[in-house]
């Protein structure tokens, strides 16, 4: 019986490796379980009333002790009573037989009959003549509403003597390789069916942005292009164009999992993770675009001094390193029997506290940058007024999902909330940059390819020289300079071309149509 035992452990321990990230995802879970305990936790899934559905197989050799599945929901008297305050495999049971008319306990007996008279388990020989115990079966869930219920298996049959269960006084343990299927609804429901109650949205509200940020290339394209025909295509409109991009992408990679998972069950977890890092680090890229913006760059100067330099590069590698650390954090410490979100995790509220000490820096940069620059104050008013709520939703919206939404709607309304963010932000700068004749917010004047930052250029003083008769709104009297080899030797005054060697030149644009 050892060497048996032993042969099993080492099969758990390379399927476990094999499939650890496909059980952890779908809601068709499978594996091997063993453990030495009596009592182990299996899975969670959020049930509709009446239409959420449980198929499950199990299968374990005859001489373990009988296996049981038990059921709990989310009341503070069955799952977090029999999880945090019950020890004993005895009492977790006791709990589910003293509400026997929910049918919550399932034995996996072959001598155990379920409601209708009928066995639900069979004993079978496998080719080296061991015989096993297999099980199959369905529950529907019904309840006064949506809730979630927790799934764990047992070997603590009350009808079962102790000395089958215990070895030298120490547990047998459990061992049994599973199938569990979670539905919700028919099969015909394909947004519904795999999917549970708090994920219901998903899938159609990611496919809507998807559609919406697909137009929001479009127009990138477009105003990039009106943009570069004016020598007025900077970094930050084309950070923030790359950000649009890889967010698109990454929400592209969501939707192709979930697709897929409303399929078989599964999906696939690498596509999902992938697709959460692109979208973090296009939402970082926004924000970095953001900060330099509100510092002035591209706008009132062509270069961030060290500091500002060692600042943004310290932010985003605590940015890096708190959402590593939310995703290691998931891996290691999350305990899917407790925690229902990500946003309930200490990393997840590192996260919270770096956004909001980026958007502290982001309204002194503006405010510094709109007292360097008068002339641009429409422009960083704006700016900081309408990206504040960028800052500060997801922090807002962190703090009521974790304390006031219902755990059942909890994943879907946060999705729909982040996206709505996100599109929020690529909107507002989009709207701020657009280049229109009558956008006098427009922040670009200074060409691309005319400034040598190496000969001492002072913006303010060529804004302030340009604010004659001619408005200065990006679209007219755009600041135009050109740089001269300052080592050329002077010519003769009476050379005609005496009177261009001024090393810089400015020269109002014609205004364009």
């Amino acid at each position: 019986m050892k060497f048996i035992q032993e042969k099993h452990r080492l099969v758990f321990l390379l399927t476990t490796f094999c499939y650890h990230i496909y059980i952890a995802q779908g809601k068709r879970a499978q594996g091997i379980l063993s453990s030495k305990r009596d009592f182990v936790y299996l899975d969670r899934f959020c049930f509709q009333s009446d239409t959420g559905a449980l198929e499950y197989t199990f299968r374990y050799p005859m001489f373990y002790p009988t296996q049981m599945l038990l059921l709990y929901f989310d009341t503070e008297d069955q799952w977090p009573r029999a999880y945090k305050e019950l020890n004993t495999c005895e009492d977790r049971v006791q709990l589910l037989a003293n509400h026997s008319e929910n049918h919550q306990i399932i034995y996996l007996s072959p001598y155990a009959l379920d409601s209708s008279g009928n066995g639900r388990c069979q004993i079978h020989s496998d080719g080296l003549g061991q015989q096993w115990i297999a099980c199959s079966g369905t529950r529907v869930f019904r309840s006064a509403r949506s809730r979630w219920w927790f799934l764990a298996i047992a070997n603590c049959d009350p009808s079962e003597s102790e000395d089958r269960r215990l070895y030298n006084n120490e547990s047998i343990g459990i061992y049994a390789e599973f199938t569990l299927q979670m539905t919700n609804g028919l099969p015909t429901e394909v947004l519904k069916y795999q999917f549970s109650i708090d994920e219901w949205l998903i899938l159609p509200s990611d496919t809507l942005f998807l559609g919406l940020q697909s137009i929001l290339i479009v127009c990138v394209f477009l105003m990039g292009k009106s943009l570069s025909a004016r020598r007025l295509y900077h970094n930050t409109f084309r950070m923030c164009s790359q950000s649009i991009t890889m967010n698109t992408i990454g929400l592209g990679f969501l939707v192709t999992n979930y697709i897929i998972y409303a399929i078989d069950g599964i999906g696939l977890p690498i596509i999902l993770t992938s697709g959460q890092f692109i979208r973090a680090l296009a939402d970082m890229l926004f924000m970095y675009m953001c900060l330099v913006l509100a510092r002035g760059l591209n706008v009132t100067k062509m270069l961030l001094s060290w500091l500002d330099k060692l600042f943004l590069v310290g932010m985003f590698i605590v940015f890096i390193c708190s959402y590593l650390l939310m995703q290691f954090w998931e891996i290691k410490f999350f305990d899917p029997a407790e925690v229902y979100a990500q946003s309930e995790s200490l990393p997840a509220y590192l996260l919270v506290i770096w956004r909001l000490t980026a958007w502290v820096f982001f309204v002194v940069a503006a405010l510094m940058s709109r007292s360097d620059s008068p002339q641009k104050s429409a422009f960083f008013t704006s700016f900081v007024f309408l990206m504040t709520p960028w800052f500060w939703a997801p922090p807002i919206f962190t703090m009521i999902a974790n304390f006031c939404l219902n755990n059942w709607v909890r994943a879907e309304v946060v999705n729909i909330v982040d996206n709505i963010v996100t599109f929020y932000g690529y909107i507002i700068f989009l709207y701020l940059s657009r280049p229109s004749d009558n956008n006098q917010n427009f922040p670009f004047h200074i060409r691309t390819t005319q400034v040598d930052v190496d000969v001492g250029f002072d913006p303010q003083r060529a804004y302030a020289e340009n604010n004659g008769n001619q408005t200065n709104d990006g679209m007219h009297g755009v600041i135009e300079l050109t740089v001269t080899n300052m080592n050329t030797p002077e010519k003769d005054s009476d050379s005609p071309a005496h009177s261009d060697d001024r090393g810089v030149l400015e020269r109002p644009q014609i205004a364009s149509s």
